[in-house]
Parts: structure tokens; sequence; C-alpha cells
């Protein structure tokens, strides 16, 4: 009988351990646990109406990787409100992998945001369509603040093939890149020059670069890189050569000439120069926004 009673009574312990919870243990479920650790916005110098882009580093820091195919959404909220986000990053990040972001795409269908003056609040959101299971679903945002400064005003003039131009200062490394035209003459010439008596209009022609860079056979026509602090610059001279280049020869040049002589530009009559300036890449030399932009009344003739 005393057998019987002892194995009743251990048997008896065995359920109610095993009700209580106290039986074999179970590990948790591992998870992923994605957070924000960098928010980002190109140009960082923000001027009114610029467009902005937002990139986003996130980590996993769970101990579980993310699901393959599944989207790493980001949100960017700026004021309150989305404005753009990525919805790209598919491949699996592992435990304590990061991995950098930036919008493709927005509301309205725009990967970027029109700056507007003043200071904004942008926030970052991981997963902000819930798709990942997280073992922490609370800490997927991130937020930061920035400010949008006025648009750099800009004056320019034209100083022989140079422009000179004002302007505020940045504390970043800009370029002004200027632009020349007005109207095109041509004359028949000789070995020893153009022949009295036989230069005739052409029509309208420009030179000069639109933007700031350094690429193309004409490196440096027309541009000028403004130091950080700096509040005015003067340009190299705008190449003249880019008219012959493009057209030259040409049978639009319709002049007559005798025997022994031959067409070609002669002067281009400027009327007017246009100035922009640009943010640099990085603080290199590809122009990425124009700041402000500006155009002067000219009367000046360039010999070609």
């Amino acid at each position: 009988m005393r057998t019987k009673r002892f194995t009743t009574l251990a048997a008896t312990a065995a359920v109610a351990a095993s009700l209580l919870g106290a039986g074999t243990a179970h590990a948790a479920t591992a998870k992923p646990d994605l957070v924000v650790t960098k928010v980002t916005w190109a140009p960082q110098s923000v001027a009114v109406g610029q467009q902005l882009a937002f990139t986003a580093t996130i980590k996993n820091q769970g101990n579980a990787p993310t699901p393959s195919g599944v989207i790493h959404g980001i949100g960017f909220q700026v004021d309150g409100k989305l404005r753009t986000w990525s919805d790209l990053s598919t491949s699996p990040l592992a435990p304590g992998e990061t991995r950098t972001l930036t919008a493709n795409s927005g509301p309205t269908g725009s990967r970027t945001w029109t700056a507007t003056l003043g200071g904004h609040e942008i926030l970052a959101y991981v997963d902000d369509a819930g798709r990942i299971a997280e073992s922490n679903e609370s800490n997927n945002r991130t937020k930061t603040t920035f400010t949008v400064t006025a648009k750099p005003t800009l004056t320019t003039t034209l100083v022989g093939a140079s422009s000179y131009s004002t302007f505020p200062a940045m504390p970043v490394k800009t370029g002004v890149a200027s632009a020349i035209s007005g109207s095109g003459y041509g004359s028949c010439f000789t070995d020893t020059g153009a022949v009295p008596g036989t230069e005739t209009y052409l029509g309208e022609y420009s030179a000069g670069p639109g933007n700031y860079y350094t690429g193309g056979p004409f490196n440096y026509s027309g541009l000028a890189e403004v130091p950080a602090g700096a509040t005015s610059a003067t340009s190299v001279p705008v190449s003249l050569t880019e008219i012959r280049k493009w057209h030259y020869p040409d049978p639009g040049l319709k002049i007559t000439c005798a025997d022994g002589q031959y067409p070609g530009f002669s002067k281009l009559h400027v009327t007017r120069v246009t100035t922009s300036r640009w943010t640099l890449n990085d603080g290199g030399w590809s122009g990425v926004t124009q700041l402000a932009t500006a155009t002067a009344v000219a009367n000046a003739d360039l010999p070609m």
C-alpha cells in the first residue's frame, strides 16, 4: 500500500508541475528587429524650391534575418505628412547588418520633396506598412530637424568674355556657370584675315555652359569655382570656339566670297549674359542643383 501511495503522489506532482509551466522550457521564437540609425537628405544646404531626396540607414538588431522577398519599406514624413518612401529593398537583412535606402517614389509619384521656407521635422519610419513581424514593433521611427533658407540671390554682368557675379556667402563650395548669346557675324577671309566690307549678319548664337560641369572639350569655358564664404566670382572667359565647333564649316553661313576667299565667323555681338549658381556633388565637380540664376543685358563685340 505504501508503494502505491508514493506512486500516486509522484504522478499528481508531475501533473501539477506541468499545469504550472514548470515542465520543459520553450525558447522564444527568434525575430528581426528593425531600427533607423541615420536620416540624411540631399542637397545638405537646403534652399527654397530645391528638390530634396531623403535617405535612411536601417539596422536589424534582432536575432533573426528579415524574410526574403519582403519589402523593407521606409516612409519619409515631413512635418507629419508622408512625402516619399523607399520600397525596393527585398533581400534578407541579417542580424547586426545595416542597409542604406533612398526614397524612390511617393504619394505623387515623385521621389523628392519640394523644400519650403523655415524649420521642418523629418520622420523616417522603417517597416511602415507592417510587413515584417518584429520582436519590438515600437522602435521603428527616428526624427530629426532641418532648416530651409531663402533662395540665394545673384547678380551678373559681362566683363570682356567673362562674367562677374555677386551672391550671398554659403558655408560650402559652390560653382557658377555663365553663357553668353547675341548676334553672330561672318566675313570672307584670306590667309591674312577678314576681307573689309564683307561682314554679314548670320543669325543668333550662344556659347557657354548651362550648368556647372567640367566634361567635354571646353572644360572651363564660362565656369568659376566659388569657395565657401565667397561673395563674388569672375568666370573663365566663355570660349567662342564652341560656336565654331558646332557651326563651322556650315553651309548656312551663306556668304558669297570671291575666288581665293572663304567664309567664316568673324564676331559675336553679345547682347545677354546668363549666370547660374550651382551646388556641387560632395564638394566636387558635378553640378546637381541650381541655387539661383540671373540674366543681364550686354553690349560687346567679341572677335571669333
